[in-house]
């Protein structure tokens, strides 16, 4: 498969397609929210795998008549996730805050690494 520069998409016409709407978002940042203050912000530490996770979830790959061939599944549970949290907790609280930074992008590495296809 080769991939046309000015279109940056697969010359056969097909790619990738997200169904993640609006609402969907605002639901879960309302959610997250209130999560957040009954948890005293620790589930800011668990938010970014969830987002990351329905994201995926909700991505398809398609071919060139838009045809959905492929559906992301990402299997990420909440014990998969605590060893990292709680050692992402302490890194944050040691480094007063600044491996936030670097927090986000692990966060998306590990959801990827659990994402596998499934054919539709």
């Amino acid at each position: 498969m080769t991939i046309d520069i000015a279109t940056k998409r697969p010359r056969d016409g097909g790619g990738l397609q997200c169904e993640f709407n609006i609402l969907e978002s605002l639901g879960y940042v309302i959610l997250w929210i209130i999560l957040c203050i009954f948890t005293i912000g620790i589930g800011l530490f668990v938010m970014p795998y969830y987002f990351y996770k329905a994201i995926l979830n909700k991505t398809w790959i398609v071919n060139a008549s838009g045809e959905k061939i492929y559906r992301f599944q990402c299997d990420l549970n909440i014990f998969e996730m605590i060893g990292h949290i709680i050692l992402w907790i302490i890194l944050t609280v040691i480094t007063l805050g600044i491996a936030l930074i670097f927090y986000y992008f692990r966060t998306l590495r590990l959801c990827i690494n659990r994402t596998y296809l499934q054919r539709i």
